[in-house]
């Protein structure tokens, strides 16, 4: 049976998880004007928040007139999903149970809520095409706001959702405007439609009208976001498009638990019973000091249009971390590259440089120990750093330097009846300094692969495996002086010659991923509709199988190829991706 509070919850979370589903016309890359304007949803985000994610322009009319009939197929699967759970569970329940007020007001509440699981439904609830909005941090606390086309669809649209729950959040009025909250321990949730905007943060229960005003935006931060460089510096430096922008300021955050705090952070680090005083002098400083090693965290779009979405997220480091983690990566040619087929993955790594950077970070631990007693454990860590460095390591390890596999194509592979493929193309390339002298030591123990006779000039030889060649499939060898490659399939000749022969990223990447996304998510969705029961004897309703299938299909409509590359830079860390759409 449920209780009042489990309703107040969930209703809560519906409406809270609402407000991201809903699609943020402009793709002018580089324009930081709406940076500076306090017209803009930016003015209530304060100048030294710790975090933002903004959507500040939304997404260009031809890009959601493609991909808005895709997302509309997906609701409609999630309705399903909604549905069929909700079923799955009342079997599970006794018949005077399924019949209690409180699941059939659940029931009502989850119906509801699933109508507005499609772009109609999001637009008859005040979220338009040209909806932008931010999740930000008041202080450490966070807020999500969203501008709507007409608040009182928004109002309406929670007010249905109560009436089938047949129960109202309460009420609070500050000013002359009011909000939805729901107290939980020691926190309160709070929901407000604000003229034409939706709110939802949380606060400490008990925060006074003061707090409350700030973090609803009727009361405006004294420094605005829009009056500091932080997000145009942010936007000009990686290149962002305004449609998605944010960062996590690591620095920020430490000198929220290192500092004395103020409003609603006194009283959430309160809750925590963290109190800033109890903290040393010299914790203060090496907290404080630590955080600077990756100050921030910064993320957005670089490309957004009918053809690809591009992004990144990329970890700002220290510079003499930064410097010597940018000496890690090492050359594997074809690595960062989009080779086509179903899958290409690989991975790279100067053994001789990490293991140098190691020492260095041991050789600053010990030159410079930490004192306070919260980083004990890691400054205790040296010693047994010092004694992994100190073990033998086969110097044929210093020569490796990465690897890079790529599948062109798998036929026959069904997974709906488990049977392995029947032809498979790819190949694989091991990345080494002093490639022959790893075949012949190969040579030493193994017959075939002395008979290869495989020589330093990419030529590709026949490598006679009776096993391989006993399931139909023909594989060849190549080498070069500093990689090795064996390759399956017809073209597989031609194809171990161009990877060896690849150019190589610069700067090089750590890893590096590409993938058919179409056949891919194809691939899941049977996987899904073939699931098959787990060792409780239980598996997805039918239902749920087939809801997830048609997603994963949707999906692949859209999707045509996805890539990430993981790099080692002066920056930072830094992952790039990318997504292209099909025609």
């Amino acid at each position: 049976m449920l209780k009042s509070i489990d309703r107040k919850v969930f209703l809560t979370a519906l409406i809270s998880a609402f407000l991201f589903v809903a699609c943020s016309k402009s793709d002018d890359k580089g324009d930081t004007a709406v940076f500076s304007s306090d017209e803009t949803i930016l003015r209530y985000v304060a100048a030294d928040t710790p975090y933002i994610f903004a959507a500040t322009e939304p997404l260009p009319d031809d890009v959601l007139d493609k991909i808005e009939p895709h997302v509309d197929q997906m609701m409609a699967s999630y309705q399903e999903i909604l549905k069929a759970a909700i079923s799955a569970h009342q079997k599970e329940m006794s018949e005077e149970e399924r019949n209690s007020d409180d699941v059939q007001k659940l029931t009502a509440v989850v119906e509801e809520m699933t109508s507005l699981l499609s772009i109609e439904g999001l637009r008859g609830a005040g979220f338009s095409r040209e909806s932008t909005g931010a999740l930000y941090g008041n202080g450490l606390l966070p807020v999500i706001r969203w501008e709507l086309s007409d608040g009182a669809l928004f109002e309406a649209a929670l007010s249905r959702i109560e009436d089938k729950a047949e129960q109202k959040l309460p009420v609070a009025d500050i000013g002359e405007y009011s909000y939805r909250y729901f107290d939980a321990d020691e926190v309160r949730f709070i929901i407000a439609v604000l003229d034409n905007q939706a709110v939802i943060t949380l606060l400490p229960a008990g925060s006074d009208d003061a707090k409350t005003s700030l973090a609803l935006g009727l009361t405006l931060p004294a420094d605005s976001i829009t009056d500091s460089d932080t997000l145009r510096e942010i936007v000009k430096t990686y290149g962002y498009t305004n449609h998605y922008v944010g960062f996590f300021d690591f620095e920020r955050i430490a000198t929220r638990f290192t500092s004395e705090a103020s409003g609603s952070d006194a009283d959430l680090l309160a809750l925590m019973d963290h109190d800033t005083a109890e903290l040393s002098d010299v914790c203060r400083t090496e907290i404080q000091a630590t955080a600077g090693i990756a100050p921030r965290m910064v993320m957005g779009y670089t490309t957004v249009d009918l053809n690809r979405f591009e992004s990144s997220v990329i970890v700002e480091l220290r510079s003499d971390i930064a410097a010597g983690l940018s000496q890690l990566p090492a050359v594997v040619p074809g690595l960062g590259g989009d080779h086509g087929g179903l899958l290409s993955f690989g991975f790279s790594l100067d053994v001789k440089a990490a293991r140098d950077f190691f020492e260095a970070r041991l050789d600053a631990l010990e030159a410079e120990p930490y004192e306070c007693e919260l980083f004990a454990d890691l400054q205790n860590g040296i010693a047994g750093g010092r004694e992994a460095l100190n073990q033998p390591v086969p110097p044929m390890v210093y020569d490796f330097r990465g690897f890079l596999a790529v599948i062109d194509d798998i036929e026959g592979l069904d997974i709906g009846s488990q049977a392995p493929p029947t032809s498979i193309d790819g190949r694989f390339m091991l990345a080494m300094d002093n490639a022959q002298a790893l075949v012949s030591m190969g040579a030493m123990f193994s017959p075939e692969v002395a008979e290869l006779n495989l020589q330093a000039d990419g030529k590709p030889v026949p490598l006679k495996n009776a096993q391989i060649q006993s399931m139909g499939f023909s594989p060849y060898a190549a080498m070069t002086e500093d990689a090795i490659a064996i390759g399956l399939g017809d073209d597989a000749e031609k194809d171990l010659q161009k990877m060896l022969a690849a150019e190589a990223k610069e700067p090089a990447p750590l890893m590096s991923f590409s993938m058919d996304a179409a056949r891919y998510y194809s691939f899941i969705g049977d996987a899904v509709a073939m699931a098959e029961q787990d060792d409780d004897g239980k598996a997805p309703p039918p239902e749920i199988q087939a809801a997830v299938n048609d997603i994963m299909d949707v999906i692949s409509e859209l999707y045509d190829r996805m890539s990430v590359d993981v790099d080692l830079t002066e920056r930072g860390i830094e992952l790039e991706s990318s997504v292209t759409l099909k025609d």
